[in-house]
């Protein structure tokens, strides 16, 4: 298949498939490879860099089979490109073949869980996570009907999100930690898995150094700092949290997956 690749294509790999990497680029107009330095683990810090790179280029390209298969910078690399409207293609290491991807992006739903007083910070950054990042937001002040009930809405809302591979996230601060109704969503999120202690569907965004709750030690919750070094801006510390909240639901994605073709 012919193909009129863009001008620029970020090159999608594991670093430990470089070899098939080198074959790739060796097939390119020399102006077309875009290659990130090598990025090692999920929760490091990444900023917003990655993103804008991806946004710089006119496309990606990224590898098939190897461990560029199992990898999530892969996965997060082919999702935020495809989501941002370039142009997305697969190499195949055995036919050497270029081909356009067809495949769709993960579906990465989130439940907002907050204090009231946070509110008006909350809107900012899951307007932030919704328009710029592409996450699917529940957040009660959007997704509740006038006249509904409002806890089943909140369950129901929860639920729901979760099924879809989502997760919730409790935007934790000394508020929220006072918070009757960001207590019962979290019991919500627990009871959506009340067997697997080791993969819940809840991560706790941090707004202040205020300690977790003593009822979650049991359960390996991961958690994100949004607040502290003032050398990091806000979208610096909110793309934090969007790699790992990639990184979970990909993981999950991942997982069901896996159970279902062993069905």
């Amino acid at each position: 298949m012919e193909l009129n690749l863009p001008a620029k294509c970020f090159i999608s790999h594991s670093y430990k498939d470089a070899a098939v990497r080198d074959q790739l680029v060796a097939k390119l107009p020399l102006d077309v490879p875009f290659i990130f330095p090598q990025i090692n683990k999920p929760d490091e810090l990444v900023s917003n860099h990655l993103i804008e790179a991806i946004l710089k280029c006119d496309g990606l390209i990224y590898l098939k089979g190897g461990k560029s298969e199992e990898s999530f910078w892969v996965a997060f690399e082919r999702d935020y490109a495809l989501r941002a409207g370039k142009q997305v293609y697969s190499f195949d290491p055995v036919s050497l073949q270029i081909e356009p991807d067809t495949s769709s992006p993960l579906d990465l739903a989130v439940f907002a869980s907050y204090a009231r007083k946070d509110g008006n910070r909350i809107r900012e950054i899951t307007k932030f996570l919704s328009a710029e990042r592409y996450f699917d937001i529940w957040i009660d002040t959007e997704d509740i009907e006038v006249g509904s009930n409002y806890a089943e809405a909140l369950e129901n809302g929860i639920n729901d999100q979760i099924k879809r591979g989502g997760y919730l996230v409790a935007f934790w601060s000394n508020s929220a930690s006072k918070s009757e109704v960001v207590e019962m969503e979290i019991k919500n999120a627990i009871q959506s898995q009340p067997d697997d202690t080791k993969n819940q569907r809840f991560l706790f965004a941090r707004l202040d150094n205020c300690p977790l709750p003593e009822s979650i030690t049991d359960y390996d919750v991961p958690t994100v700092q949004l607040y502290g070094d003032q050398t990091l801006t806000e979208t610096q510390r909110l793309d934090d949290l969007v790699v790992r909240l990639y990184w979970l639901i990909y993981r999950n994605t991942k997982s069901l997956d896996l159970e279902q073709n062993a069905e």
